[in-house]
């Protein structure tokens, strides 16, 4: 316990030098174990740091047992047997560390429920992933390929979307895997990219609109958009437009928008959509991310009885490259990477929703781990879900119906 005669002002002056001294401690154990020629980081760093740990609680119990035999009565003793608060302090917060630690599977287990049990193979069918280049959108290329699909990888990085290309059509044997440009903050690459799909190909059965931008500095995109409402949210809108009537003629057909959790904290605010008034990077994300599920939840209304049915989804938290522009989240994903979704496990609920059967009565809904879930408040109102589609069309220049 924190001495009571401590100013509770100055908890600083406790926490930051039990902090150090705690983990300086602990990091000589490490070296110790590692220099005992055991060298176990790079084949179980988990066996390595229980070691470590193990050693430190030996070296406490080594002094408490030398105060006890320099304490000349029993009583005193007693009293020299208890460790000093601030190092009791530390025991406890390296205690619950390693804890955390040796949880890490199950926790991640317990994160990453949601699987895609389906068996449905898709010879035949067409299937689009946009930035499916890399993180989730690759593994959910690489799935719906290894099920036999046809699968065009839209990206903006054509270069590196080759890569992943050849790699996919490597490991699954799968020689139907496409790459062809799209940048989502361009309206002239969306309607290039669908003029040459929709030449290229006579049926269309699953479009994934699975790229997009998080934490980015104020920019805008080629056509004057806020990058996060212009790419997350516009950037699909007009792509979805311009293979809906594709997807219809091939209906059954889906359509799936990766959302977010962190649509919670957005709001559309139509007087400053684009963020000319105010911004943040991280609410600017959470707005367009809100507008993923409202766009869902419109198309999925005005589809009904046409054979395409559209959900959003939440992936989780996944290890992904979408925190490149925010060096804070950066390190929070690598100091929590053993309790983060890998990028397969955060394609599964994607998965989930392009091939499960019997989804069609729950269209418009939004799922997380392969299970419908709440959203907001304002996710789930229409009048401003169909107020986004007309604002949608207008700054887009699409007729409105």
């Amino acid at each position: 316990m924190i001495p009571k005669t401590l100013d509770p002002r100055g908890w600083r002056c406790v926490v930051y030098p039990v902090l150090s001294s705690t983990f300086l401690r602990f990091w000589e154990q490490y070296a110790l174990c590692l220099r005992a020629g055991t060298k176990l980081w790079t084949t179980s760093p988990r066996r390595t740091c229980s070691s470590a740990v193990l050693s430190y609680f030996t070296c406490l119990a080594e002094e408490a047992a030398v105060s006890v035999s320099t304490s000349g009565a029993s009583s005193s003793g007693a009293a020299g047997s208890q460790l000093p608060p601030r190092k009791m302090i530390g025991v406890l917060l390296l205690f619950l560390l390693f804890l955390l630690y040796i949880a890490a599977p199950q926790i991640r287990k317990m994160l990453s429920s949601g699987v895609c049990t389906s068996t449905a193979q898709l010879p035949g069918k067409v299937a689009v992933v946009t930035g499916a280049n890399t993180g989730i959108g690759k593994e959910t290329a690489k799935e719906l390929a290894q099920r036999g699909a046809r699968v065009y990888i839209a990206c903006r990085d054509v270069q590196k979307g080759e890569l992943v290309a050849k790699e996919i059509q490597t490991m699954t044997g799968n020689q139907e895997v496409l790459v062809r440009k799209l940048d989502l903050a361009d309206t002239k690459s969306i309607r290039a990219f669908a003029k040459g799909f929709l030449a290229e190909e006579k049926q269309l059965h699953i479009l994934i609109n699975n790229a997009g931008v998080m934490m980015c500095p104020y920019s805008k995109t080629a056509d004057g958009f806020e990058m996060h409402i212009g790419v997350n949210h516009l950037g699909h809108f007009l792509l979805t437009h311009l293979l809906l009537e594709k997807l219809k003629e091939s209906a059954p057909s889906r359509i799936v928008n990766v959302s977010s959790l962190a649509h919670y904290l957005g709001r559309i605010h139509f007087h400053n959509l684009q963020g000319q008034k105010s911004y943040s990077a991280g609410l600017a994300y959470c707005h367009s991310k809100l507008a993923n599920i409202l766009f869902t939840r419109e198309l999925a209304r005005r589809l009904k009885g046409s054979g395409v049915t559209a959900y959003s989804v939440h992936p989780g938290t996944v290890n992904s490259e979408l925190v490149r522009h925010s060096s804070f989240l950066q390190c929070i994903w690598r100091l929590f990477s053993f309790i983060i979704k890998t990028p397969q496990q955060g394609a599964q609920t994607s998965l989930y929703c392009a091939l499960t059967e019997g989804l069609e009565n729950l269209s418009g809904n939004h799922f997380s781990d392969c299970h419908v879930t709440w959203v907001s408040a304002q996710a789930s109102n229409e009048t401003i879900a169909r107020r986004l589609w007309d604002v949608s069309c207008d700054l887009l220049g699409i007729p409105m119906d």
